[in-house]
């Protein structure tokens, strides 16, 4: 979970989002500096595809806490100028919409996926807002983002498969280098360079921004 200064002028949806943001802008400036170590020679390619997936994991993870706790504070938090932004139902505190996700004995909640949190959003909240309002193109990327998440976690024949059928542009790289940490690293423009994982982590923090204005 996020926490925020009580004084903060950001309202708590707002403060998610820059929250989310800035982790992605602090991992992107840990990849761009292991690129100059790589260049002088101090850190081997495997290592550098080691910390990119790393990366990504982390990524990843804080997506979908900011997915469950967006949803928490849609259904409990202060509430949306919008009127199309209404709740179907009350509930006293955060604790107890937490005790109903989590009923009968679930450890955590799980949001593997976006669709999964819009359609849990959708039972709390008016169209599952504000989720459901990520725009098409970064919601294409962020379940694109999700096949590369497990090839990275489970590594399992299944889910490099997946990863290798589904996402676009691995089918361009040498057979041996079809896998999660050369994939993410690769140069897919050159003027200005850019690598596969900032598709990705522009889409996550895009996302973050509508999240945060659908809610305003």
């Amino acid at each position: 979970m996020y926490f925020w200064r009580r004084n903060s002028t950001l309202q708590p949806i707002e403060a998610l989002s820059e929250s989310f943001q800035r982790h992605i802008d602090r991992l992107a400036g840990c990849v761009e500096r292991l690129e100059k170590h790589l260049v002088n020679r101090e850190v081997s390619v495997t290592d550098a595809e080691l910390l990119y997936t790393s990366a990504f994991l982390s990524v990843c993870a804080r997506w979908q806490s900011f997915m469950e706790d967006s949803i928490i504070e849609a259904s409990c938090g202060r509430e949306s100028r919008s009127r199309t932004n209404y709740r179907h139902v009350e509930f006293q505190s955060r604790a107890a919409l937490r005790r109903l996700l989590l009923y009968p004995d679930k450890d955590y909640i799980s949001l593997p996926s976006l669709k999964q949190g819009i359609a849990m959003a959708s039972l709390l909240v008016n169209q599952g807002r504000p989720l459901s309002q990520i725009s098409e193109p970064n919601q294409t990327h962020i379940q694109q983002a999700v096949w590369i998440r497990n090839a990275i976690a489970h590594q399992s024949d299944h889910s490099l498969r997946v990863f290798r059928e589904k996402v676009p542009g691995v089918s361009t790289l040498p057979h041996p280098r079809r896998r999660p940490g050369p994939f993410l690293r690769t140069v897919f423009r050159s003027s200005p360079t850019q690598r596969r994982y900032e598709i990705y982590f522009t889409a996550f923090k895009s996302a973050a921004k509508e999240v945060m204005k659908a809610w305003q």
